[in-house]
C-alpha cells in the first residue's frame, strides 16, 4: 500500500509544466524575498547571527549558508506568508533553492522554478495539515516545524530525486522536526537561529537520502504527530489536487514591517486618517481582530525587544499615525520616548470581533473604531489587506518595495540589476547564473 509521504514524494517528484502566471508569481516571490535578505541583513540580530557562525565550529559551506540566510530574511517579519497555513514558506524555500542551485553548479531555471514550486507546495500544505493558524496559539511555530520538509522538498526537485527518495528526504526531515515555539525571549532570541538550523537541516535530509540514507515512510500514516508533537496531522491537504498557480498564488505580500495579524489593522487605521481623522483629535481606539490572536498583537511593552515592536499593533498604529514611513524600516528602533507616540500607543485596546472570527484563518481581518475628542466614533474595516491574495501587490508596488529595501545595501544600480536576474531566473538559465552569483558574492555582515 502507498503511504502518505510516497505519494506526496511522487508529486513533488514529477517533471510538470508551470504555466506562465505560476512562473511570474515565482518571479515576484523570489524578488520579494531577495529585498528582505537584504534589508535584514542590516539588522542587529544578522550581525550577531554572523558573528556566531563565524566563531564557532560553524563552517562556510552551503548548508550554513542556508541557515544564515533563512535566518536574516524571516527575522525582517516582512517577508510573504500563507495565512490558511500560518506559514512563511519564502524565507525557507527561497534560500534553499537559490544556495543549493549555486552549489551544484550549472543552474538550470526549469529545475529552480519546480524546486520553489515543490518547496512552497510542501510547506503550505503540511502547515495546512497540521492546523499552523491553531497550533500556533498553543505555543507551536508552525514554520519551524514545517520548514525542514519544506527545504527537503525544494533541495530533493534540484537533485532530481524519484518519489521514492523524496518520500525518504521528507521523512528524514520529519525526524528533524521540531514542535517548539522557536523563542520569544527579551534578549538574544534564538528563534531566527533556529528556523536557520531547521532549514539546514531538511537541505541536509535530502541529501542524505540521495546517498541512500532511507526513511520511515509511514509516519504521516498513523499517529507519530501526535505522540510526538501532539499534534494531528489531516492528509487531505496533503494530497489535494493543485489548483490554478498552486501554492504561489496563494501567498500573501506584506507592506510593512509588521506581524501579519497587525497589517489589516494598519491598513484599516491609514484608511480612517486618509478619510480625514486627525491623530491629536482621537481619545481611543479600539481595534477588533479574531480571537485567535488577540492576545498575541495586544501587548505595549514595546521596549523589551525590536519583536514586540513587531507584534504590537498599538505601537503599529501610533507610527502610522506620526512615522508612518518607519512602518518599512527593518530595524524597527525604540521610538516610544516620542511622547506623541507612546500616548496614542497607550489608547489602544484589542477586543474580539466575533464576525471576525468567523473568517479565519482564510482571512486575517481587522476593524478599526477611533473615538474622537467631541465623542465621535469612526470605523473602518478591512477584510482583504493589501498585500493579500485578492489584493496582491503589482509588479511597480513590488519593485517599489525591493528598492525600498535593496538600495541601503547595494546602491539603486545594482539593486536594478539584482531585481532584472531575479524576474528573469525563472524562465532563462544566464539570469538564474547571474543571481546565483551575485547572491554568493554578497558577503553581508
Amino acid at each position: 500500500m502507498t503511504t502518505v509521504l510516497e505519494r506526496v514524494g511522487e508529486a513533488l517528484s514529477s517533471a510538470t509544466a508551470l504555466s506562465s502566471s505560476r512562473s511570474q508569481l515565482l518571479g515576484f516571490h523570489l524578488l520579494d524575498t531577495l529585498g528582505a535578505w537584504l534589508a535584514g541583513s542590516r539588522t542587529e540580530e544578522a550581525r550577531t547571527l554572523a558573528r556566531l557562525g563565524a566563531d564557532t565550529l560553524i563552517g562556510e559551506g552551503p548548508l550554513d549558508a542556508i541557515a544564515l540566510r533563512v535566518a536574516t530574511i524571516r527575522l525582517t517579519e516582512i517577508d510573504d506568508i500563507h495565512m490558511p497555513s500560518c506559514t512563511t514558506p519564502s524565507s525557507v524555500v527561497v534560500p534553499v533553492a537559490l544556495t543549493l542551485a549555486a552549489a551544484f553548479g550549472e543552474p538550470r531555471s526549469m529545475r529552480f522554478a519546480q524546486a520553489l514550486s515543490a518547496g512552497y507546495e510542501a510547506i503550505t500544505r503540511l502547515g495546512a495539515a497540521i492546523a499552523g493558524p491553531t497550533i500556533l496559539y498553543r505555543g507551536i511555530w508552525p514554520t519551524y516545524l514545517v520548514a525542514p520538509f519544506g527545504a527537503a522538498a525544494v533541495a530533493a526537485r534540484l537533485l532530481g530525486l524519484d518519489g521514492g527518495k523524496t518520500a525518504d528526504a521528507l521523512a528524514i526531515a520529519l525526524s528533524m522536526s521540531s514542535g517548539g515555539p522557536g523563542g520569544h525571549s527579551a534578549g538574544a532570541s534564538p528563534r531566527w537561529l533556529l528556523v536557520g538550523q531547521a532549514a539546514r537541516a531538511g537541505s541536509l535530509a535530502a541529501l542524505a537520502a540521495a546517498r541512500g540514507y532511507t526513511g520511515d515512510r509511514t509516519l504521516l500514516d498513523g499517529d507519530w504527530l501526535s505522540q510526538v508533537h501532539g499534534i494531528r496531522c489531516d492528509a487531505g491537504p496533503l494530497l489535494a489536487i493543485t489548483e490554478a498557480d498552486g501554492a504561489v498564488g496563494t501567498l500573501s505580500l506584506k507592506p510593512y514591517c509588521a506581524a501579519k495579524q497587525t497589517i489589516a489593522a494598519i491598513d484599516a487605521f491609514l484608511e480612517l486618517l486618509e478619510g480625514g481623522v486627525s491623530p491629536a483629535e482621537i481619545t481611543a481606539i479600539r481595534v477588533s481582530v479574531p480571537a485567535a490572536y488577540r492576545a498575541m498583537i495586544s501587548g505595549r511593552q514595546v521596549t523589551v525587544s525590536r519583536l514586540r515592536r513587531i507584534t504590537s499593533v498599538a505601537y503599529n498604529l501610533a507610527l502610522a499615525a506620526y512615522r508612518p514611513d518607519d512602518l518599512g524600516d527593518i530595524t524597527r528602533p525604540d521610538l516610544s520616548a516620542d511622547e506623541r507616540i507612546s500616548a496614542l500607543t497607550a489608547r489602544v485596546e484589542v477586543t474580539e470581533g466575533k464576525e471576525l472570527t468567523r473568517l479565519y484563518p482564510q482571512r486575517w481581518p481587522a476593524r478599526v473604531t477611533a473615538v474622537l475628542s467631541d465623542g465621535q466614533e469612526v470605523s473602518a474595516l478591512v477584510v482583504d489587506a493589501r498585500g493579500d491574495p485578492a489584493r496582491t501587490l503589482d509588479s511597480s508596488a513590488l519593485l517599489d518595495k525591493f528598492h525600498r529595501l535593496a538600495d541601503p545595501v547595494l546602491g539603486s544600480k545594482d539593486a536594478d540589476t539584482m531585481a532584472a536576474a531575479c524576474l528573469g531566473a525563472i524562465e532563462h538559465d544566464g539570469a538564474l547564473a547571474k543571481l546565483c552569483a551575485a547572491v554568493d558574492g554578497l558577503r553581508i555582515s
